[in-house]
């Protein structure tokens, strides 16, 4: 699974949380599986708050809000290149990007967030 975005997500979200989120597989499915392993620490919602996941529907994406600035969201991503790469290279086959949130619903062409409690 290295080297995809849902590889990417787990492995920041365990270093920002201490343990393991959950989810495997699709990155549209992350935020509920999150939601059914971990629904006494997260909730489900259309607006985001820092340390949160979202899934992007139509794109079949996952990654990490890292922080929420009035419509300014600070999320890091992985699987950039939408390869499976070694793991060498998905070590650094990731970034820190800024999106209104408008603009994240549109790249993502659907989101939805799991926000920590």
């Amino acid at each position: 699974m290295y080297g995809q975005c849902t590889w990417f997500a787990w492995g920041r979200f365990y270093e920002l949380y201490g343990y393991s989120p959950g989810f495997i597989g699709d990155g549209w499915k992350c935020v509920d599986q999150l939601l059914k392993t971990h629904g006494d620490k997260f909730e489900r919602s259309t607006t985001p708050k820092p340390g949160a996941v979202f899934s992007g529907i139509g794109r079949n994406h996952v990654g990490i809000v890292i922080a929420v600035d009035g419509d300014t969201l600070t999320i890091q991503e992985g699987n950039l290149d939408g390869k499976t790469n070694t793991f060498k290279e998905a070590q650094t086959d990731w970034h820190t990007k800024k999106y209104t949130l408008s603009q994240l619903r549109t790249a993502m062409q659907g989101v939805v967030f799991a926000n920590p409690k």
